[in-house]
């Protein structure tokens, strides 16, 4: 019949997407390549945080807090329980191997260290990819006070010392420190090298009363969240950069975070993902430029690197609006 592929042909179609990733990838990153190892000089930091961390006593004070540190590490303040993300305090987005770093370098320097932050009572990970999971900040949280909230089937890659490990599958849902932590299956991968494609990946639905918040860690554009529409969400923290090809299958373009957002009826979105790691083909400001275009401005919060929100008032779900 037209239009039918039979096995060889999709074969041969596999692997001409493969190739064209491949030389996609090849022509974004090829003049990163010596930074990444290490063994070409890096340029330090273009820009620095447009703020710091908020007074601690604030923080602590505060009804709701968001934070936004770079990449996926963000800061949550909900119902007196502090919830760090994804944390990466490293300069480079890779492993250090033999005391040289690897990866890419930042290209907005971080706006506070491990030693600045409040006590953190959740440290939530989506998943082990290295831009994500950072062992060497993992082990500087890792304390009896702070429970770890992690995928399935990564346990083996978090160090210990944290006072609590909560395991969490696609659907599931658990009390954290007060806090429903319910795991959601993202458009992504879990795999921290390239064999490991057993470990699990989230995204997040936190809530605490009435107030539910969104961290989708990495993901393409999915209908993952609509069930969230109902009454919707208060902030939704979602990827808006990285997604030329051949990430455009496993990160979202800020169009298309938009639309989601729409869908779960987030009240507000938190872009992240953005602006941090040095990355020729995606200029600096072009992820939240699109973003605006498509996404009321006034309903952006902590979009840029040192970025903060605080707020006493109680949030109120669309079903309880007028």
């Amino acid at each position: 019949m037209a239009g039918e592929v039979d096995g060889s042909g999709a074969i041969a179609l596999g692997m001409g997407r493969i190739l064209d990733d491949a030389r996609a990838l090849a022509t974004h990153w090829r003049p990163l390549v010596g930074e990444w190892l290490g063994v070409r000089r890096a340029p330090g930091p273009v820009r620095a945080p447009v703020g710091s961390l908020p007074d601690r006593d604030a923080w602590e004070a505060a009804g709701f807090g968001a934070f936004w540190f770079g990449q996926a590490t963000t800061m949550f303040r909900m119902g007196g329980v502090t919830v760090l993300t994804d944390p990466h305090f490293g300069e480079r987005s890779g492993v250090s191997v033999g005391g040289r770093g690897t990866g890419r370098v930042r290209s907005t320097a971080l706006p506070a260290g491990i030693a600045d932050l409040p006590p953190v009572d959740v440290v939530l990970l989506s998943h082990a990819h290295m831009d994500h999971w950072e062992k060497a900040s993992l082990e500087r949280l890792a304390r009896r006070e702070t429970v770890a909230v992690i995928p399935r089937r990564t346990r083996r890659l978090l160090p210990r010392g944290f006072g609590g490990v909560v395991e969490i599958d696609w659907d599931q849902a658990r009390e954290v420190e007060g806090l429903e932590i319910l795991a959601v299956r993202p458009r992504h991968w879990g795999a921290r090298y390239v064999w490991d494609i057993h470990r699990g990946y989230n995204a997040y639905v936190l809530r605490e009363g009435s107030r539910r918040v969104v961290f989708a860690g990495d993901t393409a554009e999915t209908d993952a969240f609509d069930w969230l529409g109902g009454d919707g969400v208060d902030v939704a923290a979602m990827g808006i950069g990285n997604y030329y090809r051949p990430w455009d299958r496993v990160h979202a373009t800020p169009e298309q975070v938009a639309a989601m957002a729409a869908r779960m009826g987030a009240q507000r979105l938190m872009p992240i993902h953005h602006s941090t790691f040095r990355d020729p083909s995606e200029h600096i400001d072009e992820p939240l430029e699109r973003l605006a275009r498509v996404w009321d401005p006034s309903r952006i919060v902590c979009a840029r690197v040192g970025e903060s929100l605080l707020e006493s008032v109680e949030w109120v779900p669309a079903t309880a609006r007028d």
